[in-house]
């Protein structure tokens, strides 16, 4: 049982930096752009209101717009061309007009270069519901970032976490990055550990601890439930191949937490680990032939990889300190969560590091706090990750803009659990 719970802490627990030619994912940044954002709706309604404040957020979150007010003197009737536009040094105006199509609600949105005096382009926007305005945005920005070579779809994308509730229960959520939209998906019990099953968000896996922890697979739409596999002691699905027909599974069979790859169709259990201690939170890498992942064989937790073909020949893969309890992937990148300090009194600290299999160096991504769950975003430029902001009672999604060198931090009321992008 101790093995197990260490297992389970492993799993639970958990600066940004200039650019650097040693790692690929580090692209040029984009010149900054002065950008101003008007309404050219007649009444200020409150969604109108927080829909121009999304779009703000959403052009700094996106790191290379500087976001400017409106110079003075200027109206959404006066010409972009004016010479009061002019003199305000702006390079590009969004202007935006709310609209309701019986229950949907949307934009109209006009994009122009100041500079060049023209229109860029025009383009409307709408959502089933009010409550999911933010995503009229993030569409709008992720389209506006994409002409300017910038690939910003992650920002559009749903933020699948689990928050732990009372002790013993936790439900599930989707999300904005942003945490301003949100919905509960899953109540009841104690539901942990959610996976998304394909890239396109259709579908996703989570683990029921009742009697046995069980494997759930839900589709996002329906909500059709099916149970996929079940084991004794512990059971998380980690990670999913990119054509979804395989999954890296840590489960503890007779209190021996070890990694499994389990291919659906035939449902073939494959056992990559079998080492008498723990192995847990197996991720892909290197085009699916290798998998990295958390163990304590060597008397601390640290990160080993190995090949799917030989997984028997396992070596370190990270050294770094001697506390590193947490992967995630990305092609041949990783970033881990180490514990840099050791403090039996105080909190203690535990920071992000970026590292490939192509080089021996490590990038320190954050410097201070309790930082957790790192995942990339479809990219590989952008890191989304929990950050806990009061012990146990508030926590935060953190995204990190890798190429531009800045963090925002997204506050949630509760403790996240797990998180999955």
């Amino acid at each position: 049982m101790t093995r197990l719970l260490l297992a389970c802490f492993f799993l639970l627990s958990s600066g940004l930096f200039a650019a650097d030619a040693t790692l690929e994912i580090i692209k040029e940044a984009k010149s900054s752009l002065n950008i101003a954002v008007e309404s050219k709706s007649q009444t200020r309604s409150q969604m109108d209101i927080k829909i121009g404040k999304m779009i703000e957020a959403d052009l700094k979150v996106a790191g290379f717009y500087n976001v400017l007010n409106s110079p003075q003197g200027a109206s959404p009737t006066l010409a972009p061309d004016s010479p009061i536009y002019q003199n305000a040094g702006l390079h590009q105006l969004i202007r935006y007009e709310l609209f309701y199509e019986g229950t949907q609600v949307g934009i109209r949105a006009t994009v122009y270069d100041v500079k060049a005096k023209k229109q860029l382009w025009t383009q409307s926007y709408k959502v089933s519901k009010e409550d999911r305005y933010v995503f009229l945005s993030h569409h709008l920005v992720m389209d506006l970032a994409n002409k300017a070579g910038v690939d910003l779809q992650w920002m559009n994308k749903y933020v699948l976490l689990s928050r732990q509730t009372t002790p013993k229960q936790t439900e599930i959520m989707i999300a904005d990055y942003s945490l301003t939209y949100r919905q509960t998906i899953v109540r009841g019990g104690f539901n942990v550990f959610p996976k998304w099953a394909d890239s396109k968000q259709t579908s996703y896996y989570y683990t029921h601890y009742d009697k046995k922890p069980t494997l759930y697979k839900v589709d996002l739409k329906t909500g059709q439930k099916t149970k996929i596999i079940e084991s004794e002691g512990m059971l998380v699905c980690s990670d999913v191949s990119k054509d979804g027909k395989k999954l890296l599974l840590t489960m503890a069979r007779d209190d021996q937490p070890d990694v499994f790859e389990f291919e659906i169709e035939g449902r073939k259990l494959k056992k990559l680990t079998n080492f008498r201690g723990i192995d847990v939170n197996g991720h892909y890498i290197d085009d699916e032939n290798s998998f990295v992942f958390v163990t304590d064989r060597l008397g601390y937790p640290e990160i080993f990889y190995a090949a799917l073909k030989n997984p028997e020949t396992a070596m370190q893969y990270v050294f770094k300190g001697r506390n590193n309890n947490y992967v995630t992937t990305w092609k041949h990148y990783a970033v881990f969560v180490s514990r840099d300090t050791d403090s039996e009194f105080a909190q203690n600290t535990f920071n992000l590091y970026l590292v490939s299999t192509k080089s021996n160096y490590i990038r320190q991504l954050t410097t201070t706090g309790k930082n957790n769950f790192p995942r990339f975003s479809s990219s590989g430029d952008t890191i989304l990750h929990t950050k806990e902001i009061k012990r146990g009672k508030e926590s935060a999604l953190a995204v990190i803009r890798l190429p531009y060198n800045k963090s925002f931090l997204f506050p949630l009321e509760g403790s996240i659990q797990a998180i999955d992008w």
